[in-house]
């Protein structure tokens, strides 16, 4: 098996599992804003809304699929 297949099979095994627990993910996105937010005693609110906006996003980037969307995006064509 060769490296590039390795990795394509790793990909499509984490993106599954991403797929599968999202809603846990989001929860424990939010957790850990409410907690740093806690900790912070709210100095730094923006800052970690932020963060856990780019979280979302980037989990939307892996796995789409998420409470707002209408469901999973359509597949890129590969651009070999």
């Amino acid at each position: 098996m060769a490296l590039k297949d390795m990795i394509a099979k790793a990909r499509a095994s984490a993106t599954a599992a991403l797929t599968r627990h999202r809603n846990k993910i989001d929860q424990g996105i939010d957790k850990v804003g409410e907690v740093a937010n806690a900790r912070t005693g709210g100095r730094y609110e923006p800052r970690i809304r932020k963060g856990s906006e780019q979280a979302r996003a980037g989990l939307d980037r892996i796995a789409p699929g998420g409470p707002d969307s209408d469901g999973p995006l359509p597949a890129r064509p590969d651009s070999r």
